[in-house]
């Protein structure tokens, strides 16, 4: 009898904590496995909740001795209180393969116009536009390969033979170096950005003012001493310097035009050391990714050549469905109709309530970006070959949408055949001309990470001043960068896992 007691008593407590506690766990895809987002989860008393983007859940029970977890393309599943406990509180749902055969049909019934016009409606009115607060990680990387890099000694009163001969054979070294590493850089950045939507009388028109705040970048050891594109004339004039008398300025001139009035050993080597310790970068640039992902994420506003649902630029086809992050999407394919529209690729839109949830673009057959030849004239050539493009969008827990991902990855060839001629600031005005010719390809991936963002009241954002452009922060040490969450691109890792 007492044994009896003790077991109903147990029973009663154990039931008492369950009706007063709040419970925390996590939804997934019993096919994928993957954690499902914007589950519905709803108890017996009628109080509920839904996960988030990583299939999370807190849930305050109340009394409550049933749970229900619904979610479109899933089998509804309830569950009792002891059964979520036996489970761990992870629940796994089954794909609802009528469900989905029933959107296969809407796919079949509706017209390309139609969906052009209800995504364009629904992205317009869902779009993100007031204040808010948000993280971002960025992450940027830099691969130069040399095709070319070739110095030509041509004449020299400033060299003796010896000289001479010591001064090639360090730009040969110097060269076959370059074009064996192919230098290679990376940068990432993580910080809290605040942005304001204000509209000025004098346009009418609303503009986003972003501030920056707890910004932490880290650089990765730069390999071959630092060399880009930018300082590399600064470096082949080093190697010339230093078997010139170290004493003495020189003018330089490149064609006919005058690169520098006094260049000495001594200064080169001053700017060297100095960008060499320069160990800060500026926060403002922060601020252009946080643009460029809105720029692009929000295409669709524009009434131009940058927006691929405008038929007036673009031919656009309705292509089969396909599955995204276990959802069935509708797709849309792009090309060019006009010449000013560059771009070919797809649109993938929710057949729910026709936001647009991905986009993938690159430079059409044929097309190109910027693109400078002036090889015969001054011997420089330019050309953006390759611009590919990828944006995920997220909705946020009152149904807003914003760009959440994107990865941008652009391919330039450049070419430099220009002479130099190093003369010297004296009387004799001695000489040494060369030529260099540089033929490399820069490759340039960026990625930016937006999470969800929390509104703000304009009143709560300070515009920008003159000082705020100006302001600097000191790259983090490898020590701390190991112990961030954010290194080495984790972020995104568990972003694109979640979202394969």
């Amino acid at each position: 009898m007492k044994i009896k007691l003790h077991l109903f008593l147990t029973i009663l407590i154990v039931n008492f904590s369950l009706n007063a506690q709040k419970i925390s766990g996590y939804v997934f895809s019993k096919t994928s496995n993957k954690p499902i987002d914007r589950v519905a989860i709803v108890t017996n008393n009628k109080t509920g909740t839904v996960s988030d983007k990583f299939g999370n859940y807190n849930l305050q029970l109340k009394n409550a001795t049933k749970i229900t977890f619904s979610s479109l393309g899933y089998q509804s599943v309830t569950l009792t209180i002891n059964d979520l406990i036996n489970q761990k509180y992870k629940v796994y749902l089954l794909e609802n393969i009528n469900q989905l055969a029933e959107i296969e049909l809407k796919f079949d019934k509706i017209s390309l116009e139609s969906l052009i016009q209800k995504t364009l409606d629904s992205m317009r009115k869902n779009y993100i536009t007031f204040s808010n607060k948000q993280d971002i990680y960025v992450y940027e990387n830099q691969k130069i390969d040399f095709n070319k890099l070739e110095l030509d000694l041509e004449s020299s009163s400033l060299l003796n033979k010896q000289n001479r001969k010591l001064a090639q054979k360090d730009f040969e070294n110097f060269s076959k170096n370059l074009k064996n590493i192919s230098p290679e850089f990376s940068k990432e950045f993580y910080a809290k950005i605040n942005t304001q939507s204000i509209k000025p009388k004098k346009t009418n028109k609303k503009v986003s003012i972003i501030k920056v705040d707890n910004v932490e970048g880290y650089r990765k050891k730069e390999l071959f001493n630092g060399i880009t594109l930018n300082n590399l004339q600064n470096k082949i004039q080093n190697i010339v310097l230093t078997h010139l008398d170290k004493n003495k300025t020189y003018k330089v001139k490149t064609g006919l035009f005058k690169v520098e009035d006094s260049l000495s050993f001594k200064e080169v080597s001053k700017k060297t050391d100095s960008l060499k310790n320069d160990n800060s970068f500026g926060n403002f640039r922060i601020t252009n990714n946080k643009r460029t992902i809105e720029n692009k994420g929000s295409f669709f506003l524009n009434n131009d050549e940058n927006n691929f649902l405008n038929s007036k630029f673009y031919s656009q086809s309705l292509e089969k469905s396909e599955i995204t992050n276990g959802n069935k999407m509708y797709v849309i394919s792009y090309k060019p109709k006009k010449s000013k529209a560059k771009y070919s690729g797809k649109i993938y839109i929710n057949p729910v309530n026709f936001s647009i949830q991905k986009i993938i673009y690159k430079y059409a057959k044929g097309k190109r970006g910027e693109h400078v030849n002036l090889k015969w004239l001054l011997g420089i050539k330019y050309s953006e070959n390759e611009d590919a493009t990828t944006l995920f969008y997220e909705k946020d827990n009152d149904g807003s949408v914003y760009a959440s991902y994107l990865k941008q990855e652009i391919k330039n060839y450049a070419y430099i055949n220009r002479p130099i001629k190093f003369i010297e600031n004296s009387k004799n005005r001695e000489k040494i001309k060369f030529n260099i010719k540089v033929e490399v390809n820069l490759n340039d991936v960026t990625e930016v990470l937006l999470n969800e963002p929390t509104k703000t009241l304009n009143k709560n954002l300070i515009p920008y001043t003159k000082e705020d452009f100006k302001k600097k922060s000191t790259y983090i040490s490898d020590e701390k960068h190991n112990a961030s969450s954010w290194k080495n691109r984790q972020l995104i890792i568990n972003y694109l896992e979640k979202n394969s």
